[in-house]
């Protein structure tokens, strides 16, 4: 193409984006809105997986190092940082945990902790402290004041008191964070050495591979357990942290969620694109059939109909990527890493673009495939031809619609399908959403129907504290079930015992397989058993520590790739910081309870008998029906206030904890939806627009031979509801068919057995009032449309 035929087709381009302003200002939104979705997805997922990779700089913590050891890993090559810390002990005082630590300097930049006012400890009475943490008397913390603290010391698991003087104000990752129960402070290596038992404690150190990014996570991980190797030490103690060597690369699930969402955004950007086009250059077949007449060839007429998708690409894109950086900065906060951000946004702005191209191909394509005897064919045969073959049926506002949109089925089709795309993901998605029965998954907590739970604080979990230590302390005692029974309108109290164990023989890449074992319910017994699918099930009552329950469905089980089956013998290993025993079991039979993660089952006495420590792991709490439940709260938190490893659990908190959670998943899963939604209605707009726009002469002729404005409106309406209400009723059906089959699987899935089909109505009546809005929304506009124009203006 000459430079002179170039600067005409840019010169014809630009006059017919000015002479088709609502066209342009269509698509101009589509192209915005494409933009910005993609800009927000790609930004937004970017900050939070980094953010999330950067709560730690660390890729393994090893445990229980002695000097030896510790020297040895400092002269490993790989290894670019080493930070050794140990845990000194907690204080827990009501809701508020406040853990004590010490850490080299090393550990404080890999954790990403820093003093911001003051200095490190190094006196044995100095100590670094969150500022959020608040004293008992909510006295807020300086400087050179003095603070006691009673904790159990980790060493010698001794309760003691200690007087300390701030030295400096500690900042962690989770700082500022208002919903926060577990705080962080810091004593010095002074106070360490002057402790009896803790000076006689091994270090922890945490990691820092050099080029950790380099590395694929299996190669990572490899790495990190090739290292464990090296030094000698066990496999145990060696703790990968995942979070970290994870978002070296984005999983498959979140690759395949992200990109899905990308290529949702970009059919429905090319859908609404494709079809704006395709109309534009519909009504303008007698421009191109000119054209061709006068000489220009088809490779220039397909470049006319690409340089304005340019033009308009060049002025819309940058708008809708300077508003999804805003919008992604304000999803992140202050954690947004301007850089990287803005390569990510540029990025979208280039899908943009090829999302653009893309949706222009066919509609060039044909553009520059019509000749000029087809132009003028086009015109009969739309006007006229259709009307002829047609003439012997009754000419009704209703039948008029039907052959309108027969005509241009391209049209029709695209229009339809963009809105049922639309719909049918808003009814799908909101019948798996209304499915999710939030009371349902607090009741795991409660499997007796309990109000409270008294359990050992998960929290509280640490890399060298497991759940067998803190079952070791021994505070859900007989003693305390025997307080709860004492409160008035307390029915009963469910003990739930629970042991983590190792089966001896058994190693895996993470280590040893560690197995849940829980007692066999005492209550509801008979709706439990239902699961068993061979042999019996021991007597809840048994005393016989010869044979154990399998749960052939647990998810324990397939994590480890291990099977067994009836008559098998097992041997677990169970243990605490003290303790060690072995012991061998027969299986006696086998349940598929899908939705527990736990392996095996055991009756509660048998429980006691084979374990060094108490296994009790929660207190479910029955009260009488009609009960003060505030009350009874109360007077249970009074009795566990000063018991640092247990909490207490409410079901009406859990609900509503859980309610809040699927509301805040709602509100996003909706919000896209919307915006997935707005594409639709743009696309359908411009096809009504366009449609009066293109038939005004013969609206005109409608009108002349005897069509009133009521008609002719009737007419205009009966369109529009045929694509509003047709993609509706599909949406209905499809949406509906989906959304029940996505519903039942999931609720097949372990874990999410409180996933339970209800037939969307409120979504669907949602949908309805949005479809009738719409409507609504339509004539108003086609009348206003018509009434702007009268026969005359109609027939020029």
């Amino acid at each position: 193409m000459s430079i002179q035929s170039k600067t005409a087709m840019i010169r014809i381009a630009k006059a017919n984006l000015k002479t088709e302003k609502t066209k342009n200002y269509f698509i101009g939104s589509v192209i915005a809105l494409a933009a910005f979705l993609l800009t927000v997805v790609m930004t937004f997922g970017y900050n939070s997986f980094t953010n999330l990779k950067h709560e730690s700089n660390f890729q393994a913590l090893f445990y229980n190092l002695n000097n030896n050891e510790i020297s040895r890993l400092k002269d490993i090559e790989e290894i670019n940082k080493i930070g050794l810390y140990k845990e000194i002990g907690r204080e827990k005082k009501g809701e508020r945990l406040l853990s004590i630590l010490y850490t080299d300097p090393a550990m404080m930049d890999l954790s990403n902790a820093n003093i911001v006012l003051g200095k490190f400890p190094t006196k044995e009475n100095e100590i670094a402290i969150e500022k959020d943490f608040q004293l008992s008397d909510d006295r807020s913390l300086g400087l050179g004041d003095s603070i006691s603290l009673q904790f159990r010391n980790n060493a010698s698991k001794e309760f003691q008191t200690s007087e300390f003087v701030i030295s400096g104000i500690l900042q962690t990752t989770a700082s500022g964070n208002n919903n926060r129960i577990g705080y962080n402070a810091l004593v010095s290596y002074a106070f360490v050495e002057a402790d009896p038992f803790l000076s006689k404690e091994d270090y922890s150190a945490a990691i820092s591979i050099n080029n950790s990014s380099s590395y694929s996570n299996e190669e990572l991980k490899s790495k990190i357990k090739e290292i464990g190797q090296r030094i000698g030490i066990s496999e145990r103690n060696v703790q990968i942290n995942n979070v970290n060597v994870d978002s070296n690369n984005l999983s498959g699930s979140t690759v395949i969620t992200i990109l899905s969402i990308m290529l949702i955004i970009a059919l429905a950007c090319w859908l609404v694109i494709y079809n704006i086009f395709y109309i534009s250059i519909t009504k303008r077949i007698k421009q191109y059939g000119q054209l061709r007449a006068i000489g220009a060839t088809k490779k220039q007429i397909k470049q006319l109909v690409l340089y304005e998708g340019k033009n308009l690409s060049r002025k819309y894109i940058p708008i809708g990527v300077i508003l999804g950086c805003l919008m992604s900065w304000i999803l992140s906060g202050f954690h947004w890493n301007v850089v990287p951000s803005i390569s990510l946004a540029f990025l979208a702005g280039l899908l943009t673009i090829v999302t653009v191209r893309a949706s222009l191909n066919a509609p060039s394509k044909f553009a520059s495939r019509i000749s000029p005897i087809a132009a003028i064919k086009h015109v009969e045969a739309d006007v006229y031809k259709k009307k002829e073959k047609k003439s012997s049926k009754r000419l009704t506002p209703f039948t008029l619609a039907a052959l309108n949109l027969s005509r241009g089925r391209k049209k029709t089709v695209i229009t339809l399908l963009s809105l049922f795309l639309s719909g049918t993901l808003f009814i799908s998605l909101g019948t798996l959403l209304d499915s999710v029965d939030p009371i349902s998954k607090a009741e795991k907590y409660f499997p007796n129907n309990g109000q409270f739970d008294i359990q050992i604080n998960t929290e509280l979990y640490s890399e060298t504290i497991s759940l067998s230590d803190l079952q070791t302390e021994g505070q859900l005692s007989s003693s305390l079930k025997n307080k709860i029974l004492a409160i008035n309108e307390v029915e009963d109290v469910i003990e739930h015992q629970y042991i983590e164990a190792a089966i001896e023989g058994i190693k895996t890449d993470d280590g040893a397989a560690i197995v849940s074992i829980e007692n066999i319910p005492t209550l509801n017994n008979d709706t439990w058993s239902s699961y068993l699918t061979e042999g019996n099930i021991p007597n809840v009552d048994s005393s016989d520590v010869s044979y154990i329950l399998l749960n052939s469905a647990s998810s324990d089980l397939n994590y480890y790739g291990v099977h067994y089956a009836v008559g098998d013998h097992i041997s677990f290993i169970i243990a605490n910081d003290q303790e060690r025993t072995k012991h061998e079991f027969e299986i006696i039979g086998d349940i598929s309870d899908k939705n527990s993660g736990t392996a095996f089952y055991l009756p509660p006495k048998v429980m006691q008998a084979i374990t060094p420590f108490n296994t009790n792991k929660s207190y479910e709490v029955i009260i009488m029906e009609k009960s003060n439940e505030e009350l009874i709260k109360s007077q249970l938190q009074d009795l566990i206030i000063n018991e640092d490893t247990l909490k207490l659990l409410s079901l009406s908190e859990v609900v509503k904890s859980n309610r809040i959670a699927f509301r805040t998943i709602t509100m996003a899963v909706y919000s896209f939806m919307v915006f997935i939604a707005v594409f639709s209605l743009i696309n359908l707009l411009n096809t009504i627009i366009t449609t009066i726009s293109a038939r005004k002469v013969e609206l005109g002729i409608m009108q002349a031979i005897g069509m009133d404005r009521k008609q002719l409106m009737n007419m205009l309406t009966y369109e529009t509801g045929f694509l509003i209400i047709g993609s509706f009723t599909m949406a209905l059906f499809a949406g509906n068919l989906i959304g029940y089959l996505i519903s039942k699987t999931a609720e097949n899935m372990g874990g999410l057995s409180y996933i339970h089909y209800q037939f969307p109505w409120s979504v669907i009546l949602l949908y309805f009032l949005a479809i009738l809005l719409v409507q609504a929304g339509m004539n108003k506009f086609v009348r206003r449309s018509i009434a702007k124009q009268t026969i005359i203006e109609r027939l020029k």
